[in-house]
């Protein structure tokens, strides 16, 4: 292959001479003496091959001060000013190149250095390829230091890892095995495979970290990912941040383990600490336990394992695993009381609908009012449908049927009790209800007024027969009143004749 390559490149320059002498009679040129491979120099009579080189060629350029130079075996310069080319190295052009190495490249531009061997540098300026089969496409002042190497173009990158890549931009440092940068500023990938995309002052520390923009941003720990945004950090493994602004997944101790999967989504200031924690977005924002997630909202915490929090100022503390709070808007704190809890703070009141019309209107739901203690149920007379009446007392008959206890659950303290009917009993008097293992407000409420209903009209009926008794005992009272006073007449008259009847005798 080496052969058939200088081979190749002898007859090419050698070709370009001849058709270039045709129009140039002057045109100087030097060969080698015969049973070696020839020398081929063309351009400025200055422009030479070193000493016991051989095969080396020269195309044309140089100038007064600036030959052209192969200083190695079958070197090749294409043309241009002061470009020096080593062994099987070749120069295509430009001013002041140099290559140093075996098979190094550089097509042209100016003070591009290629030391590494089979190295390449395509162009631009003070660009250097210093270790073997490294590239620099171009730019100016970039370093294509590790092993294979690459950068692509820009101003000041520098691929120092092995088989690195900088794609361009400015001031970026690809420093980690197989590690990528490609654009950017002052960015830098440290660890093996590290990537950034692009973006400013950006560190991707870990092993397999990735950053894909944004501004100030520091992914370390191993496999940690980071989208965009300013000044966010993912410091564990696995740790991820979408976006936002100074938020961290992870919680920045040496370990990088116990904050695994962190994630937080974006928003300002929020912190995923816990392992497997989330944060949604928002505001000010820590998710502390393992497990533990805010949706959104500002200043929330949920320190329990498996707590949630969202809204504003909810605060699950430590050792309330499994807690869920909901906070509405209001600038007080909202704090846990006990593990696995769900607590709602609304102080505009709470709805829940369980069903709709096709526009949408709620057919059926309860809702807690402003301020209010108690849940109101949905009972529009719009809502409902196949209407029929109750005869109340036969409710009161069958409500004095079921038996009523006290008891408590099993779930509770025995000391807890409560009082009322059990739901199978209450299911088997009236058949109302969705299970016979539940009991529904508004039945127990509907049977109760209709049992009130019942029992005053069997007060009513009951009064009117007192009444009606009353005025029987009052006109009995008159009547025995007025029998009273005749006798009292009787009574006296008799008495009357008796002293008459004395007095005669």
């Amino acid at each position: 292959m080496t052969e058939r390559r200088w081979l190749v490149s002898v007859i090419v320059l050698l070709a370009l001479v001849l058709i270039y002498r045709e129009f140039d009679q002057t045109l100087p040129m030097k060969a080698s003496e015969a049973g070696a491979p020839p020398n081929v120099i063309s351009g400025y009579s200055g422009n030479n091959v070193r000493e016991d080189v051989v095969g080396g060629a020269i195309s044309g350029g140089g100038n007064r001060g600036f030959p052209n130079v192969v200083t190695a075996d079958f070197g090749t310069i294409s043309g241009g000013l002061g470009n020096e080319a080593a062994a099987q190295a070749v120069v295509g052009g430009g001013y002041n190149n140099t290559t140093t190495a075996y098979r190094a490249t550089i097509g042209g531009g100016f003070a591009n250095l290629a030391i590494g061997g089979s190295s390449t540098i395509g162009g631009g300026e003070r660009n250097s390829a210093n270790l073997a089969y490294t590239t620099v496409s171009g730019g100016s002042f970039n370093m294509a230091n590790g092993l294979s190497a690459t950068v692509g173009g820009g101003t000041a990158n520098i691929a120092d890892g092995p088989q690195s890549t900088v794609g361009g931009g400015t001031q970026n440092a690809a420093n980690g095995f197989e590690s990528t940068v490609s654009g950017g500023t002052r960015n830098t990938a440290t660890n093996a495979y590290a990537a950034i995309g692009g973006g400013l002052n950006n560190q991707a520390i870990g092993r397999r970290s990735a950053i894909a923009g944004g501004a100030g941003n520091i992914a370390a720990g191993e496999d940690a990912t980071i989208g965009g945004g300013l000044s966010n950090q993912a410091t564990d493994r696995y740790s991820t941040v979408a976006g936002g602004r100074a938020n961290r997944a992870g919680n920045g101790n040496d370990t990088m383990e116990d904050a695994r999967y962190a994630t937080v989504g974006g928003g300002q200031d929020n912190v995923a600490a816990g392992l497997g924690a989330t944060v949604g977005g928002g505001q000010e924002n820590v998710a502390g336990g393992d497990f533990a997630g805010i949706a959104a909202g500002s200043e929330n915490i949920a320190a329990g394992d498996y707590s949630f929090a969202v809204g504003r100022r909810a605060q699950i503390d430590a050792g309330h695993d499994g807690a869920l709070l909901l906070a509405d808007a209001t600038d007080a704190d909202f704090v846990s009381e006990a593990a696995n809890e769900f607590a709602v703070r609304a102080t505009g009141g709470v709805r829940l609908i369980t069903a709709v019309a096709d526009n949408g209107r709620p057919l059926a739901g309860v809702q807690l009012a402003e301020g209010s203690g108690s849940w109101q149920t949905l009972s529009d007379r719009h809502a409902k449908a196949n209407i029929v009446p109750v005869n109340e007392l036969e409710i009161l008959t069958l409500l004095m049927g079921v038996p009523i206890s006290t008891w408590n659950y099993q779930t509770q303290d025995a000391g807890i009790r409560h009082i009322g009917p059990m739901a199978q009993d209450f299911y088997a008097a009236f058949g109302v209800g969705e299970d016979e293992r539940y009991l529904t407000a508004v039945d127990t409420d509907g049977v109760a007024l209709a049992a009130i209903q019942g029992l005053y009209g069997l007060i009513q009926s009951q009064e009117t027969q007192i009444t009606g008794q009353q005025q029987q005992i009052e006109q009995l009272a008159a009547d025995n009143a007025t029998l009273t006073e005749r006798v009292s007449a009787l009574e006296a008259r008799l008495l009357a004749l008796e002293q008459s009847l004395s007095e005669i005798r």
